[in-house]
């Protein structure tokens, strides 16, 4: 039964992914290059091809702030404007809540949050736990550091603070890279 309810959840969050990228409303960051910092890939140059690709819209936005944020009840974030691109691609809060919901799946499974430091709780969601399953898909914009850690959006590790044994708090540092300062995004 509980195989069943996994699956389901799976199922569910995959399909919820799809429907917001897939969205008319839903945008791309346009990455920002060295020699044209408005444009992505120097489109606005002169004598540059100004136009957009067939099919595309006419303004993408040039940060991450600009995509839309998509809010549930069960996350609780503080939010902070951003003008840095975030590292993963994905708008900073999409991460967080993305991090969120890879630990709530992790509890329905074996009935609790995984415990340690970052890198222990990284580690088990990415297969060393009981079942060998990884909760981490590619396309959930969660990367992992060179020490084995998760983190955020700019690149910096997720501090999880176990609050009970199913509820986890995960904080990301925000933009400015400092845990503990005003700009820190929060989500249970």
């Amino acid at each position: 039964m509980k195989k069943a309810w996994f699956l389901l959840v799976t199922i569910v969050i995959a399909a919820g992914l799809w429907l917001v990228l897939k969205s008319p409303n839903h945008t791309t960051p346009v990455p920002v290059t060295p020699d044209n910092p408005g444009s992505a890939a120097g489109g606005n140059k002169p004598g540059g091809n100004n136009s957009p690709a067939p099919g595309a819209p006419d303004v993408l936005p040039a940060t991450p702030e600009a995509a839309p944020v998509v809010a549930t009840q069960a996350a609780t974030t503080t939010i902070a404007t951003s003008s840095a691109p975030a590292i993963s691609g994905l708008p900073p809060l999409t991460v967080l809540d993305n991090a969120r919901v890879v630990m709530h799946n992790y509890a329905s499974v074996f009935g609790e949050n995984p415990v340690g430091d970052n890198s222990e709780i990284t580690a088990t969601l990415m297969g060393k736990n009981p079942k060998q399953v990884n909760f981490i898909p590619e396309e959930s914009g969660l990367r992992v550091n060179d020490k084995g850690e998760l983190i955020d959006a700019w690149g910096t590790p997720f501090f999880f603070h176990q609050l009970s044994g199913k509820v986890m708090e995960i904080r990301s540092a925000g933009e400015d890279r400092k845990m503990w300062t005003f700009d820190d995004q929060v989500t249970r």
